[in-house]
């Protein structure tokens, strides 16, 4: 009886390490697609560094890419004008299979950056009942700035030893190194098109 129980709690230990263990000992075959949307205003002002919202899980790993660049990064807990090139980001949409060996996931991000610090567009966006449309839309701001819309998504298949929470991080890390690239490249672009007028 002793060894009934003794292989329950083992069992039991293994299902919790499994949902709540935050591991990835796995072979990943990751595929990810951005779509960028940009406004360019001549002579766009670009701010140094970044404010990332939302302050969420997904907002710091995009925050931590972005450190790992060399950029100071400052946390907003909400859509505010800032110093910083403005950045909100969030999670669309997920999809995953999982077993403890194999596991195959989608996920989609979005962003919307302003140069010159301008939450304006995101703030449109949220407050609009065609989100859509007012994602892809643009309108004339004051002040010159690069605007832009970011959409990724992010497909893997993994195989190996892994943890619920543990793959899910591992898509969102994915995606937030995508995201922290093309934002990267819109400013670098941006500053390459003003210094050669």
């Amino acid at each position: 009886m002793r060894r009934v129980h003794l292989v329950g709690i083992v069992v039991i230990i293994l299902v919790l390490a499994f949902y709540f263990g935050d591991f990835a000992l796995a072979k990943s075959e990751t595929h990810s697609t951005a779509r960028v949307g940009a406004l360019k205003n001549a002579n766009a002002t670009f701010y140094t560094g970044f404010c990332v919202y939302p302050n969420s899980p997904f907002g710091k790993l995009v925050t931590g890419e972005l450190m790992s660049k060399g950029y100071r990064v400052l946390l907003l807990s909400a859509p505010v004008e800032c110093d910083g090139q403005f950045l909100a980001v969030w999670v669309e949409w997920s999809n995953v299979s999982y077993s403890p060996v194999f596991a195959r996931g989608e996920v989609r991000v979005v962003a919307i950056y302003s140069s010159a610090g301008d939450p304006s567009h995101y703030l449109r966006y949220r407050n609009a009942t065609d989100k859509k449309r007012a994602l892809i839309e643009f309108l004339n701001t004051t002040g010159p700035q690069v605007q832009a819309y970011i959409l990724a998504d992010i497909s893997d298949e993994s195989v190996g030893i892994i943890s619920v929470r543990g793959y899910h991080n591992y898509l969102l890390k994915q995606a937030a190194e995508v995201i922290a690239d093309r934002v990267q490249d819109l400013e670098l672009e941006g500053k390459r098109e003003k210094s050669s007028d």
